[in-house]
């Protein structure tokens, strides 16, 4: 496979096995070592390594209750506990008036009339 490749295709997958049978058992013959590496993977799924596990411990549990947030912090989850990304953190301006602090925008047509 290629280096930046990070799939494999079935045949890759047998050729490999073949390949790794040969290296694992050297005294047996080649179809003989395959059929050993296939009784060795038979009935496996595979398994992913590496990955860290979620922790539920009181601490953790805690500082991610965003209930006891206070002052800005509080801005950056919405009631559901859910971050809000970008629109918790900055202070995002509405420019849509044509004054600063202008709070009745679109409300002109209901006042004519």
């Amino acid at each position: 496979r290629g280096k930046s490749s990070r799939t494999i295709t079935f045949e890759q997958f047998k050729e490999a096995l073949q390949e790794l049978s040969k290296k694992r058992f050297k005294d047996k013959s080649d179809e003989e070592a395959v059929q050993e590496i296939y009784k060795l993977i038979e009935g496996k799924a595979p398994i992913i390594s590496g990955v860290t596990k979620a922790i539920s411990s009181p601490t953790v549990s805690r500082l991610t209750d965003t209930t006891k947030f206070t002052g800005s912090h509080k801005e950056r989850f919405d009631p559901s506990g859910k971050g809000k990304g970008k629109a918790g953190r900055e202070d995002l301006v509405d420019d849509s008036g044509y004054v600063s602090g202008y709070k009745h925008a679109g409300t002109y047509d209901h006042k004519v009339q």
